[in-house]
């Protein structure tokens, strides 16, 4: 990270220690739920002990695990070609996925979320210049269930050139499929073996549980050779201690204990972090993604990652209002701030509300808005000899006493020095009525959709996405 950039830094090297003590503790005295017959047998000749369905780790086999995977930081484009390299100080931002419900763009009304808006949505993202990363927005209710992760990514992948996600995945033969997508897309099975351009992420079921289907669906992933980040959700007193710390040490034992597994599939595989400790309301027993919570555990799992020399995804854009208004606004930035200020690599939830459950075009404009805010408090104050502008001070007083004309003014204005809205609103000075941002927003979304267009992918590579999700439906079922 640049020396002059603004940091948080939330645990000190003691409360780190203990965090990672009880991790290590977790998973030998109290142990994993491993229902994988195959995975547990593989882990006991590595030294782990088991009894029944549960795992036990010893110490030295999660350390043998973290020593032998490499972290992931080349992130590659659809197409396979660079993007941009996790770990070198810039932070940056993907949308949250999985929302079954979304804002009506012209009405502003909750509606099921469809297909065609996953293809939407992405057509914005992939326009939004703060927005680096896509996942498939929506779970779209048009779809079978066992279609949904794969219709959402191939329609993600038809709508974007920047690096993409598939869906969150929890069944193993997913797998295949949404990497062949991904392999279509960056020129074929040998390209993307050498140079994976898909992130896919399995979630453990909080606390230490792997079920079947979890543990095979992280063995696919390694296996292919896709860059895989564990996601673990413990709630704040529900799947996890409502104590922070004790979910930090929870969620930590959680994702070495993916990384162990993925380890023993592929010594070599590639890895991230992630952190997603989210509250709950205490007078529903419901997830609330709005509390400042999400953004503080993430900013802490971030320095626990970068203990591990890995790259770590938290959620920060996240909110449990029900509508864009206020509590939306103060909600995202105090959640969006102490990760990104932490210097947690890539921040999710952009586009989504209503503590994951509603996604909108509109909120991921804002976002970028709000995102362009953030970046420009991260990068914090440079101070040098062209920053501090003696000569042009020493000019400039001296003569007519305004800075506007210099080059000095226009470079460094050229360079970010100011912060420039693009949907805010901001007085002028004219008579005209003012408009709300919400309106901007949505403005500015239906603009996207009418003139923004990615990059179409070649007529062969749209040929093999269609063969692709025929053998899908074939395969998997329609209903």
């Amino acid at each position: 990270m640049s020396e002059h950039r603004l940091r948080l830094s939330c645990l000190s090297e003691e409360a780190l220690d203990r965090i990672e003590e009880t991790a290590y503790r977790l998973l030998a005295e109290v142990g994993i739920s491993l229902q994988h017959a195959t995975a547990r047998e593989m882990l006991h000749g590595r030294g782990c002990r088991v009894e029944d369905d549960r795992l036990f780790i010893p110490t030295d086999v999660v350390q043998g695990a973290l020593s032998s995977v490499r972290p992931h930081a080349d992130v590659l484009n659809r197409d396979g070609s660079p993007a941009f390299t996790l770990g070198d100080g810039q932070i940056r931002f993907h949308n949250g996925g999985g929302p079954p419900f979304i804002y009506d763009l012209e009405s502003g009304e909750r509606r099921p979320a469809r297909l065609q808006d996953v293809a939407d949505v992405t057509r914005v993202l992939d326009a939004l210049p703060h927005v680096d990363a896509v996942t498939p927005l929506f779970g779209p209710q048009d779809v079978p269930p066992q279609l949904m992760a794969l219709a959402s990514t191939d329609a993600m992948l038809r709508n974007t050139r920047k690096p993409v996600s598939s869906a969150a995945l929890d069944k193993p033969a997913h797998v295949d499929y949404v990497v062949a997508m991904a392999a279509a897309c960056c020129g074929g099975m040998t390209s993307y073996q050498a140079h994976p351009s898909m992130m896919i992420s399995v979630s453990p079921v909080s606390p230490l549980s792997f079920s079947e289907e979890i543990a095979a669906a992280i063995m696919a992933v390694v296996e292919s050779g896709s860059p895989f980040y564990p996601l673990p959700a413990p709630s704040l007193g529900a799947t996890g201690p409502i104590t922070m710390a004790g979910a930090l040490a929870q969620q930590h034992a959680e994702v070495l204990a993916s990384l162990v597994i993925a380890a023993a599939v592929r010594p070599d595989a590639l890895v991230g972090y992630s952190s997603r400790i989210n509250p709950i309301d205490l007078r529903s027993a419901v997830s609330s993604w709005g509390g400042p919570e999400v953004g503080m555990s993430g900013a802490c799992a971030g320095q626990l990652a970068h203990r591990l020399g890995l790259p770590c995804d938290a959620y920060g854009l996240s909110t449990s209002s029900t509508h864009v208004d206020a509590q939306f606004a103060y909600e995202r930035l105090a959640n969006g701030f102490p990760p990104a200020l932490a210097g947690v690599d890539i921040l999710s939830g952009v586009g989504t509300s209503e503590s994951g459950m509603v996604g909108g075009l509109e909120i991921a404009v804002i976002d970028n808005e709000i995102i362009g805010l953030l970046k420009q408090i991260a990068r914090g104050c440079s101070v040098d000899e062209d920053t501090l502008a003696f000569d042009v001070m020493r000019d400039v007083i001296q003569a007519d006493g305004v800075y506007l004309g210099e080059e000095h003014t226009v470079r460094h204005m050229r360079e970010g020095a100011l912060w420039i809205p693009e949907i805010s609103v901001w007085p002028t000075g004219g008579e005209a009525e003012p408009v709300d941002v919400l309106t901007r927003a949505r403005a500015r979304a239906a603009d996207i959709l009418k003139n923004h267009h990615a990059e179409p992918l070649p007529d062969d590579v749209s040929r093999q996405l269609d063969d692709i999700m025929e053998r899908a439906r074939r395969e998997l079922g329609e209903s």
